[in-house]
This record gives C-alpha cells, structure tokens and sequence, in this order.
C-alpha cells in the first residue's frame, strides 16, 4: 500500500480495562443483543412459528425422537443448533412452545454477541468497538424481516461468528477448547462456513490454532457427508447472473437505509440503481479506510485488516451462493422490474450479507481511533455515535414475513377445539401459508409433548 495515506500508520495503543470489566463486557454485550433481538419483534410474531420451525424440526424430533432427530439431516445439511432449541422448547408447555423457540433464537443471538466480545479482543482492543461490532448483527435492518427470531433461519446469525472464531490465537492449549467448540457447532449447524476455509490456512504458523481450525474443519467434514448421503432436490429453474449482482446491490445493500422492502422499491423507482450503487462504495471506503497506510509486521493492524477484507469479500459470496444454490424467481428482477421487491420483499439470503456491510464501517472506526490522532479520532467518535443511532433508528419494530399469519396460542386453542369434537389428531397453521404441524390431541390435553410422536 502507498506510504501516503490520508489514515497514518498508527502505533497500535493498549486498551487498560479493569479485569472485572473484561469479563463481564461478554455477558453484558450479551443481553442487550438478545433483548433487543426480542423487542425487534412484534408481539404477534413472537407467538407465531416460521417455516422449518413447525414443519420439519418439531414434526421430526415428534417422529423421530430427540437423539435421532438431532442428527437427521434436512435439505442435504446437518443443523444443529436449531434441533438442540428444539429439544430445550419440547420440554416446556404445549401452548407456549412459538414463544419458547423466539426467547430461545434471541438467547442465541445473545451468545453469538457474547462469543463475538469475548474471541474478537485481539482483532478490536477497544472494548466500544468491540461492543459495538458484536451487536451488528442484532442491529442490522434487514434481519427483522423474516431470520430473527425462529429456528429456520438462526444459521445467518452463526455466520457471522465464524470469522472471529478463526481469528482467534489462544495463548494456551487449554484457551483453544472453547473457541474450538464452538467453531465446531457453527460448522454443524451452519454448511456456509465453507465460505471461511481460507482463514484456516492463516492457523498453519498458530498451532495453538489448529484445534479452532480442526473444529471447524471436523463440522464441515460431516456436513459435506450428510450431502452426500441426503442430497438436496430443486426445482429447475435458472437464477440468472445479472440478477444475483442487482440483487446484491437491491437487497443487501439497500435494506441498510431501507428495511421495508417497499420503501426501497419506491426509492429504486425513483433514482434505480443509483442509491445502492453509492451506498456499496461506501462500504468499499469503509474498508479501504482499514487497508490505507504503510503495513508492517508487528504493527497490531494484522486481524483487523483480515477481518475487513474477509467480511467485504463474504458479503457478495454469501448472497451470491444463497440464490444459485436456491434459485428463486422472487429476484427476477430482469423480468419484472426493480418494483418487484416491493411485492416480495426481502429475501433470507440477503441477512448475513448485510450483516458483513454493516460490520464494515465498524471497523473502519476502529481503524480511525487507533491513529491516536486527535481529529481521526473525533471523527471516529461521531461515525460511531451516528452509526448506532441510525441502526437503532432503523431497527424498530414493524410488520415482518409472519405478521397475520395464526399464532401459535389461537392455532392451539382452535385444535383443542377440534380435538373436544371427537378427533384424534389435529393440523395447527402456522406461517407461511401452507406450513405447520399434526399434534395428537393427547399432547393438546395434556399440554405436554410426548417423548416419540409414531
């Protein structure tokens, strides 16, 4: 990089936090992200489950029981998060199930915070930053819509996580198991972790590392065996390449300054694709902010920059790979307009994608505040305080993917009500239209779910 850059090389400066304080930020860090994960949420919408929730994971852990349903694969893929919280959710009352998995999902984007603080301490010394970067996920506009808060679509928040798992240089062998744990149960719940293999290679001169490395590697290794031996089946249809890179643009990007999907959809009527085009560059000048400057060995920026570059490069990777490998006409944007997002709004895929993006200017931050310089670091300080205040702005509440659809608490009184009319087994709708799951109407009376479900 050029040695003339607006951004000095700094001298990396520490950080003195009070032990208690070290140790408590995770925890800390932790509950606000899954608080407000919760209050993200409609009250509807926290009573209400989404797709696999009713449909695959609790049907099958009724069939199959809980061991054999933990492992079972679904679509070609292990998930094992989301069946663990479907174990934990089966032990509590029938008729608060919906509302057990949503506490459960945000208690997990919790830890994910947590996780972030605790194993990100050598990327952002700083303990705002760090603060901060870890909550970009529970933060990030887009998200709401239809990934938070259900089981079907917890593996977006596990994504984040496995960047800074990998970062992670423990200074004993004993410092390695946690981190490599948890690297492994990401990789088993979550296949793109693939995406992060690169990193891996960066362990080879840590071997402290190697076990952070091999956990990972040992979950994607079963994985890629349950898509072997389940493959997954799709429909024949062509996503087309110019629609995966608008769709970048249209849905990663713009959900940042848009999270109704029919604001941006007025917006791209107005200005097309104008607006997310200055907004990527924005985050291509976040990162360039992190890179600029003389790089020298020792000088602290190391795991900053790769995390930086890791995040600006999965961004696309991960939308990218999420609609090829499902192809969906609900971006063909070639053929119906850019007005068409206003009708279908945010895709899943687009979650973790703007995740990364939002990261970005973060770290960006982070970059300005260690120059030690006193302008960058007002700077800094204003881009921070106007990025948390956005995102907040930006993250109440509003309808989601289920609003409208039957809750969970009316769908069980409705079954009770079947089941009071001499049938054996009842059907309860949940969203989307077409989803749900078969109780038997002991488990209804009983308001407890049986261990097996033949």
């Amino acid at each position: 990089m050029s040695t003339a850059s607006a951004v000095p090389a700094p001298t990396t400066r520490t950080v003195a936090v009070p032990r208690w304080a070290s140790r408590s930020l995770p925890v800390l860090v932790g509950v606000v992200a899954a608080v407000v994960a919760w209050l993200r949420l409609p009250a509807g919408a926290r009573d209400t489950l989404w797709a696999e929730d009713s449909a695959l994971f609790l049907q099958q852990r009724l069939q199959l029981g809980p061991l054999a349903s933990l492992v079972h694969p679904y679509d070609g893929y292990q998930h094992l998060v989301p069946r663990l919280l479907t174990d934990v959710a089966t032990a509590l009352p029938v008729a608060d199930y919906a509302r057990a998995v949503t506490a459960l999902c945000c208690i997990v984007v919790g830890l994910v915070a947590a996780a972030t603080v605790a194993f990100s301490g050598a990327v952002l010394p700083h303990p705002v930053t760090r603060s901060l970067f870890a909550l970009v996920p529970v933060l990030t506009p887009v998200i709401a819509f239809e990934v938070l808060g259900n089981t079907a679509n917890l593996h977006s928040f596990l994504l984040f996580l496995v960047p800074v798992v990998l970062l992670v240089r423990p200074r004993t062998w004993a410092g390695a198991v946690t981190p490599g744990v948890v690297a492994l149960v990401v990789a088993l719940s979550e296949i793109q972790s693939v995406y992060f293999l690169p990193l891996v290679l960066l362990t080879v001169r840590h071997r402290r590392a190697w076990p952070v490395a091999g956990g990972l590697l040992v979950g994607l290794a079963l994985q890629f065996a349950s898509v072997l031996s389940s493959p997954r089946v799709r429909p024949p249809f062509q996503q087309g390449l110019g629609d995966v890179v608008t769709g970048w643009f249209v849905e990663p990007v713009l959900s940042v300054l848009y999270p109704k999907a029919s604001s941006a959809a007025d917006r791209l009527g107005e200005y097309g694709l104008v607006l997310p085009a200055l907004l990527a560059v924005g985050f291509v000048a976040a990162t360039a902010v992190v890179l600029v400057g003389r790089w020298r060995r020792g000088d602290g920026l190391g795991p900053l920059r790769t995390l930086a570059i890791t995040l600006l490069v999965a961004s696309p990777l991960a939308w990218a790979a999420g609609v090829l490998l499902n192809p969906t006409p609900l971006i063909d944007f070639s053929e119906d307009g850019l007005g068409a997002l206003g009708r279908t709004g945010y895709l899943r895929y687009a979650a973790a994608s703007s995740m990364f993006l939002v990261a970005l200017v973060v770290l960006a931050a982070d970059r300005l505040l260690r120059t030690g310089r006193r302008p960058l670091v007002v700077v800094a300080v204003l881009v921070l305080v106007g990025w948390v205040a956005f995102l907040g702005w930006r993250a109440t509440p509003y309808d989601v993917a289920r609003s409208g659809a039957p809750t969970w608490t009316s769908a069980v009184r409705d079954g009770r009500q079947q089941c009071d009319g001499g049938v054996q087994d009842t059907r309860l709708q949940q969203a989307p239209t077409g989803w749900g799951v078969t109780l038997r109407c002991t488990t209804i009376r009983t308001d407890a779910f049986p261990e097996h479900q033949p």
